[in-house]
């Protein structure tokens, strides 16, 4: 960070190089369009460049990126109120990935599987904003409450919360859903 706040451009594209990939997939997986989630990246990092003099240098690196990539894509969100579609397979997990690979699986079960996914995608996508956000960074960035307490600039409690109910309206959810369930 030093190399990068005297101006040293060969190091900034180096922290686009390492960071760009786990920023594009979080915004992706909050606004669903890989197009949009493109733009915002492309965003987050010139706002980052621009930030330069006030990054702290006893905060973490990753909780300032992820920091910027919320507040913009949280903007993003806010002014665009259109349907919103979530993929969390852009990076083949395994949760996903290996339910499809498993030998005992016959073509039936493997569709209804992906149709599971399909619901509880469009599910965390119906979920308001604050609660996704908490779900995406604990679930799929891998976050701890901590980093997403400092990331968000609220209380781990708060995190705590947040998380808890994202999980309860979902579960709920699925409770009214469970006719439509595959």
């Amino acid at each position: 960070m030093k190399k990068i706040i005297a101006g040293d451009s060969g190091s900034f594209e180096k922290l686009v190089s390492r960071c760009q990939n786990k920023i594009f997939a979080f915004v992706y997986r909050m606004v669903g369009s890989r197009e949009d989630a493109g733009d915002l990246t492309q965003e987050v990092f010139f706002q980052v460049f621009r930030s330069l003099k006030s990054f702290r240098r006893d905060a973490k690196l990753d909780t300032w990126l992820y920091r910027i990539a919320a507040n913009k894509t949280l903007d993003f969100l806010r002014k665009n109120k259109k349907a919103r579609f979530v993929n969390f397979d852009l990076d083949n997990y395994q949760d996903e990935a290996s339910l499809t690979c498993l030998p005992e699986n016959n073509p039936e079960q493997m569709f209804l599987q992906e149709e599971k996914m399909r619901t509880l995608r469009r599910m965390i996508a119906g979920l308001p904003d604050r609660y996704r956000l908490v779900l995406v960074l604990f679930h799929y960035q891998e976050l701890s409450y901590k980093q997403i307490a400092e990331t968000l600039e609220i209380p781990v409690k708060t995190v705590a919360t947040r998380l808890y109910r994202a999980k309860f309206i979902l579960k709920e959810t699925l409770r009214g859903d469970t006719d439509e369930m595959p």
